[in-house]
């Protein structure tokens, strides 16, 4: 009896040993999770310590030697993925395509799966391709868009010949504001554009304090809605949804159908040609316009913002960038996108900068659709996936020297090559739709700044390194520069 009870219990802990085994093996390595707190300490010790939640995902990468690795926030397993060749493989498989729906992403789409970033399914996919045509219809590639940007250019020009030091987070947010808003709605913003653009500014702060908390601990709202952030969160929502759904209520009333001249009047047009969809309504179109002015306005602005800031730090650069221009741009002609072949080491500068300084250096979420395999792991049905482009931007066996700032590396026998690596604007179905039209604002920009002014640090102040805040996104912490006619 006693030899019986033996071997069954041997035989219990062997098949437990084997299943447990089996299943440890499957799953991606990672930190001990805490119950009720996962690794949320764990994870902001060391966002603090290295600066930067990109860095402390790489950081437990190299612990766990694992370029897929398990972390715990609140009581949801996070898979993180580095390194190009699996970061390559998510973007590109369709399995992967999801978005979770958590209190962070319910917040930031104002309660409702909708719009185009934060969203999936067949309806994603409808407003997806939607966007995609309309893009081309109205992107860069116009002749209205090229002189909108051109106008905007000689605005910001014009705002720069002032004595005294520039904030330049100030100077850009009207341009690159002013080309999203006439994309979809055909105009300039007009007297409220440093309204909208203050309000938009005010929600990226509050996320970046408050979205990872609330995401891990979500019923904190509901013991402390104010010191958590959520009322606040909630009232600032509610005045982007107020503001929106006014100019689109104002705009309805000059919509003529057959003479759409921007995004918001295609989308009148669906709206009338398919008047039983769900997918083409109001609340739609307001997550739409979130969207792209969230994605739209924050990568184009904060990389301008690096790149003005990398010119005031390195000015050797500065000067090399100015020869070039000055080489192939008539002084008494604005920069135009069809320069943009003629100016090989401009081109780079800007590369250099994306991937030194990338606004979104963790991109996802994604939710994984069924069960699949990365690597050599388990990654179960409705998953939760991370992307970490930082890992890729400073992994010396593709960017050798990471942290220099080295335009020269996106350079071969003074012609720009692009280097395969680099994956700003994503890649596969869920790839950036505005990346032609955010490149093309950058550029003009940029170069025309350049053209006609030379930037400095103030003495004694700086800047003298190019400083920068990690959140949700990455951005320079505030400067000041001297700024003088060339």
């Amino acid at each position: 009896m006693f030899v019986t009870v033996l071997l069954a219990i041997v035989t219990l802990i062997l098949i437990i040993y084997l299943v447990v085994g089996r299943n440890t093996r499957e799953a991606p390595p990672g930190p001990f999770s805490w119950p009720f707190f996962g690794n949320q300490f764990l994870l902001k010790r060391l966002t603090r310590e290295l600066g930067g939640q990109a860095k402390a995902f790489l950081e437990l990468s190299k612990r766990y030697a694992s370029d897929v690795i398990t972390v715990t926030i609140g009581n949801e397993k996070v898979f993180v993925v580095s390194g190009f060749k699996l970061c390559d493989t998510v973007l590109k498989s369709d399995e992967f395509d999801g978005r979770p729906w958590n209190e962070f992403i319910k917040i930031r789409n104002m309660g409702k799966k909708q719009g185009i970033t934060m969203n999936d399914g067949t309806e994603w996919k409808i407003l997806r391709n939607w966007m995609m045509q309309t893009m081309k219809n109205f992107g860069f590639g116009k002749h209205e868009m090229a002189e909108m940007i051109r106008n905007e250019l000689i605005i910001l020009l014009d705002n720069m010949n002032k004595t005294g030091p520039l904030r330049f987070k100030v100077l850009i947010t009207r341009p690159v504001l002013n080309v999203l808003w006439f994309l979809t709605s055909g105009q300039a913003f007009g007297a409220s554009i440093n309204y909208f653009g203050d309000l938009l500014e005010r929600r990226a702060q509050v996320f970046d304090m408050t979205g990872g908390f609330l995401n891990a601990f979500p019923w904190i709202r509901y013991i402390a809605p104010e010191l958590s952030g959520y009322n606040l969160l909630c009232t600032l929502n509610n005045e982007l949804k107020d503001f929106l759904m006014k100019i689109i209520i104002e705009h309805r009333k000059n919509y003529k159908p057959g003479n759409e001249a921007d995004v918001i009047d295609m989308f009148f047009n669906e709206m009338k040609n398919n008047e039983e969809s769900n997918v083409f309504t109001d609340e739609q179109l307001v997550a739409l316009l979130v969207d792209i002015f969230i994605a739209g306005s924050t990568t184009t602005s904060t990389t301008l913002d690096f790149l003005f800031s990398s010119m005031i730090v390195y000015q050797d650069v500065q000067r090399k960038v100015q020869e070039e221009i000055d080489s192939m741009i008539p002084r008494d002609r604005l920069p135009e996108i069809e320069d943009r072949a003629k100016l090989p080491y401009v081109e780079a500068v800007i590369n250099e900068v994306f991937r030194l300084w990338p606004v979104f250096p963790i991109i996802g979420p994604r939710r994984v659709l069924h069960n699949t395999v990365l690597d050599k792991y388990t990654i179960p049905k409705d998953a939760t996936v991370l992307l970490n482009l930082y890992s890729i931007n400073k992994d010396p066996n593709v960017f050798p020297e990471p942290d220099k700032f080295m335009p020269e590396r996106f350079m071969k026998n003074g012609t720009y090559e692009p280097n395969t690596y680099t994956l700003h604007f994503g890649k596969g179905r869920r790839r950036c739709p505005g990346e032609v039209l955010a490149k093309s604002s950058i550029f003009v920009l940029f170069v025309g700044v350049m053209q006609k002014y030379s930037l400095f640090p103030i003495p004694g102040k700086g800047p003298y390194s190019v400083k920068v805040n990690y959140g949700l996104t990455t951005s320079p912490k505030r400067y000041e520069a001297l700024v003088t006619p060339r």
